[in-house]
């Protein structure tokens, strides 16, 4: 007696058939000619001579815009159709649905307890930009802490590790400077050292721990502070180098 073989079905197969009942009726009430599984597209369709292409994925991964623009090389319009996430506020479906308005690709939605079909992004492409005149807060932060950097000495790709940021260059010349007055002493004394513009600011905040308050207007080092002086000796040196320019700057961690 043969033993039955049992065809294995890939994760999430029977959840990509729920996603094609309400899509395929969606369109159909549009007035498209569908079917599924058409050279491997989950859901193809036409319409006036218009052809669309919907992947149905359960997760909206790299895989799923993957093969989503892969089917722009045959239809005119692609679409992803998946339920809709717990999380759609989220800064991370956020930047996915960025990246299908950057490449085309339409987001169809289906809310599993009624059904409902939304469709979330059209299928356009957008040019670049269009995203940027919207960015320009963004750019133009990214190009201030860029040109307020003057070590430039942090290597990327790399996590855990303290940023030598425009803001820490600063507070490290403020505290070089205190150090250079003998650790302790007034606001203005060590804005005059220092050349910092923020010198009040970085005292105040003390962001970083270096600083204890002394009296009315005065500072001195903590023990956080001596030790940064040792953990930055490298950065010391070239902010405090002979010709090295330290124009004064606004914070910015």
């Amino acid at each position: 007696m043969k033993t039955g073989i049992r065809k294995q079905i890939p994760p999430g197969a029977d959840m990509e058939k729920d996603l094609f009942g309400p899509i395929k009726k969606f369109f159909e009430a549009q007035g498209y000619t569908c079917d599924g599984e058409v050279k491997d597209i989950d859901l193809y369709m036409e319409k006036d001579g218009v052809s669309v292409a919907v992947e149905l994925k359960i997760t909206l991964d790299f895989k799923a815009v993957q093969q989503a623009a892969l089917r722009q090389k045959v239809a005119d319009d692609v679409y992803i159709g998946t339920f809709r996430p717990k999380n759609m506020s989220s800064s991370a479906c956020r930047d996915k649905l960025y990246l299908l308005k950057r490449l085309g690709i339409g987001l169809i939605i289906i809310t599993k307890s009624t059904g409902a079909v939304t469709v979330l992004n059209e299928p356009i492409i957008r040019p670049l930009s269009e995203f940027r005149s919207r960015s320009k807060v963004k750019r133009a932060a990214v190009k201030k802490e860029f040109s307020k950097r003057k070590t430039k000495m942090n290597v990327g790709g790399v996590h855990g590790t303290k940023l030598i940021t425009g803001y820490r260059e600063d507070a490290l010349v403020v505290l070089d400077s205190l150090c250079a007055l003998g650790g302790e002493s007034d606001t203005r004394t060590i804005h005059k050292q220092s050349g910092i513009a923020k010198t009040a600011g970085i005292l105040r905040d003390n962001y970083y721990g270096w600083f204890v308050k002394a009296g009315k207007g005065l500072y001195k080092i903590s023990d956080e502070g001596y030790n940064a002086l040792e953990e930055f000796e490298s950065v010391m040196k070239i902010l405090m180098k002979p010709g090295h320019s330290l124009p004064e700057q606004a914070p910015g961690k």
